[in-house]
């Protein structure tokens, strides 16, 4: 009997070895994972564009930059930045999962919205038409009506049109001086010039007084003339008269209706170069907003068209009060922080976003960045 209560108690004993350090080891492998989680940084991915995020001074700055930096404090979270070049970037990097966060003016989009989510919009965008308001000079009017009265198009037209009528001429005077030699002398140079006038005359005023071919061959050519005559006289007088209007005239665009036909610049391989396209601007794309403008001031363009929030940014900081936006914001589209799908930070983010908002500092950075629209 009391060999068996011996045995119990090492089997009791040998228990109670083996359960006791399994249970204090699950404390700190618990507090090490929550020390771990609290430690790790967000991945957050930017690229320049001013004024929503550039670096000066050493420092990441700009309205979403900043905003995005509130954020974070505001949250309690730590973050490490990594810039790229484009938005496609910021988005596939989040996608991709390299990245937690993007940060920067980044449109809400159904096509981005299948891949990514996003927090809730922190800035209504669209684009926006900017001109230079200075009127033009007599001088500089009459050096426009010059150089489009002889740009190429209609130098090649009219180089086109005479090369035909000399054609038509020789045409009818082989047809025509054999019989019928008092209207086109057998003489080639009288002849072809007696010919020459009559083309001119079906041409401007439907024929020549007292003077038309009589025969079978010269009658064919002068009805092919006549009824070409109709078709050229409608396309030159269009050609001449768009020529002459398009371009012309300076101050005159008041808003995206105003830009088909006249010369707007934009960014290259931007929304705003689509829609240009589409509603048949004359489109000239360039690399950055600057470069836009520099064309608008020196007249190689008459309008810019881009984001309007970037085209008041670029402005200001020219600080010429010529350059006016006009008309309203069209083609309109909300810019938000990138997240991955499902992420845990977006009801953070959008928590924290209201509380700024409340608190006014997005107030204050739209002020700062955007002062003449607010």
């Amino acid at each position: 009997m009391r060999t068996l209560v011996s045995l119990l108690f090492v089997i009791v004993m040998l228990i109670s070895i083996e359960s006791a350090p399994a249970q204090s080891s699950s404390v700190p492998a618990a507090d090490a994972q929550r020390v771990a989680t609290a430690a790790e940084k967000l991945r957050v991915v930017t690229r320049n564009l001013e004024p929503f995020s550039f670096e000066k001074g050493g420092r990441r700055v700009g309205f979403a930059a900043e905003l995005w930096d509130r954020l974070a404090r505001e949250s309690g979270l730590e973050y490490d930045v990594t810039v790229v070049g484009t938005a496609q970037e910021i988005i596939d990097a989040v996608h991709n999962k390299t990245a937690d966060v993007g940060v920067g003016a980044l449109s809400v989009t159904a096509k981005r919205e299948a891949v990514i989510d996003f927090s809730q919009p922190f800035y209504e965008s669209g684009l926006q038409v900017l001109v230079d308001g200075s009127s033009a000079s007599f001088a500089d009017n009459i050096r426009d009506l010059l150089k489009n009265l002889f740009s190429w198009q209609l130098i090649g037209a009219f180089a086109l049109l005479i090369a035909t009528m000399v054609i038509i001429s020789h045409l009818v005077w082989r047809f025509e001086h054999k019989i019928n030699p008092e209207m086109w002398p057998q003489d080639y140079r009288q002849g072809i010039w007696e010919s020459f006038w009559w083309t001119i005359s079906t041409l401007l005023v439907g024929g020549a007084d007292n003077k038309g071919p009589v025969g079978v061959g010269g009658r064919i050519v002068a009805v092919m003339w006549m009824l070409l005559s109709i078709v050229l006289v409608a396309l030159l007088t269009a050609s001449f008269t768009t020529t002459l209007t398009i371009n012309t005239l300076k101050g005159d665009i008041s808003g995206p209706n105003d830009l088909p036909g006249r010369k707007v610049a934009t960014v290259k391989g931007s929304t705003a170069e689509s829609w240009l396209t589409a509603n048949n601007a004359i489109v000239r794309p360039l690399g950055s907003v600057a470069e836009c403008i520099t064309a608008l001031r020196q007249g190689k363009v008459q309008a810019v068209v881009y984001d309007a929030p970037i085209l008041m940014y670029e402005a200001a900081k020219l600080g010429d009060d010529k350059l006016q936006l006009v008309g309203p914001v069209f083609q309109r589209q909300n810019y938000a922080f990138a997240i991955q799908q499902d992420s845990r930070l977006r009801e953070q983010l959008n928590r924290g976003l209201l509380k700024i908002s409340e608190s006014g500092v997005e107030s204050e950075l739209r002020a700062e960045y955007f002062g003449r629209e607010h």
